[in-house]
């Protein structure tokens, strides 16, 4: 009897199941089947000097990114940026020079990317810079300056989404993103 009952007890310990503590919360940009909706937005949405847009990135009623581009007044004529802004401790996937990275689609977004500051709940970046300060000497900078279809990603919480878009020194297309569910 004792024997059966000691069977019996390691039957029933072996057959827990235990929690993983390494869950992989990994996505892949493209991936139609995670945790999140795809939005494709037609038309477009066009962020210009002009016009400023935002994201609710988790249909909580708060936007969680702002879009705005900015003119950078020279001698020879005006340059712009381009700065996404962050709110609610959203994180962006960064590049070696700690600039936001242009991914591209089957690019993979984890707990192991390089994320900004997850502690802080405003910040900005720029995305983008272009000014000629004269004829002969023009300036460019950021990782989506003259781009299309390129993905920005982004973690919010423990889930992760991007954010397709075609950049020019003028505008931003924001032609697809995801909300998280």
């Amino acid at each position: 009897m004792r024997i059966l009952s000691f069977l019996f007890g390691l039957a029933i310990l072996f057959s827990c199941s235990h929690k993983s503590e390494n869950i992989d919360n990994s996505v892949i940009i493209g991936d139609s089947h995670r945790n999140y909706t795809i939005i494709k937005p037609d038309p477009a949405i066009v962020v210009t000097i002009s016009h400023e847009d935002s994201l609710d990135l988790n249909s909580d009623g708060i936007s969680e990114l702002r879009f705005a581009i900015s003119p950078i007044h020279t001698v020879t004529e005006i340059g712009s940026e381009t700065k996404i802004y962050t709110k609610n401790k959203l994180q962006i996937l960064l590049s070696g020079i700690n600039s936001p990275d242009a991914l591209n689609i089957n690019a993979v977004l984890n707990n192991n990317s390089a994320w900004s500051d997850a502690y802080s709940d405003h910040l900005s970046f720029l995305i983008q810079s272009y000014a000629c300060y004269s004829y002969d000497h023009c300036l460019s900078w950021g990782n989506f300056l003259n781009t299309s279809g390129k993905y920005l990603g982004y973690k919010l919480g423990e889930k992760f989404g991007w954010i397709l878009v075609d950049s020019s020194a003028s505008e931003l297309k924001i032609k697809e993103y995801t909300i998280l569910r």
